[in-house]
């Protein structure tokens, strides 16, 4: 299932894209909707590049048929990004702890210039993510799709409040 999201940030794009690369914008991070971040697992600054990798947990609900193939105690996993500020970007990869044969996604953001210029930021992020699980596979991507799309917008939102 693709995931595509645009959304303007009111901080300059050096600013937006340096906020990926900073375990300060992770630790202390309220759960939103039904994922909680967990912990910052590895950082490290080298300068062209940042590699953040953090511990993520899907907490809400499961419809009982979900719940039949797949444990939600152990629906966590690991993202890991790689920042390139030069190049205004990020990749990442999910890294799930359980289940790693049924999870899968990746993808990207963007930062460029805003609408309302250098102090404005347009994201764009792209990924695909699949489950697969009989039956319910289709179900389960769908759920996490939507909780991760509102999940980016509210971090998105969150970058102006990270200390400069």
């Amino acid at each position: 299932m693709k995931i595509a999201i645009r959304q303007a940030v009111a901080v300059p794009p050096a600013r937006a894209v340096a906020a990926y690369g900073t375990p300060a914008f992770y630790v202390g991070r309220p759960g939103r909707d039904d994922i909680a971040m967990v912990e910052v697992v590895r950082h490290h600054d080298l300068g062209e590049r940042v590699l953040i990798e953090v511990r993520f947990a899907f907490t809400g609900s499961l419809s009982p048929a979900v719940r039949a193939v797949i444990d939600p105690a152990k629906m966590s996993w690991v993202t890991r990004t790689e920042v390139r500020p030069a190049e205004a970007r990020t990749s990442w990869v999910v890294l799930p702890d359980h289940y790693p044969d049924r999870l899968s996604a990746s993808g990207s953001y963007r930062f460029e210039e805003g609408d309302d210029g250098p102090d404005s930021t347009i994201v764009h992020v792209e990924g695909d993510l699949r489950v697969r699980a009989p039956i319910v596979g289709r179900s389960v991507e769908r759920v996490i799709v939507t909780d991760l799309r509102q999940y980016i917008r509210d971090e998105l939102a969150g970058i102006p409040d990270l200390a400069q």
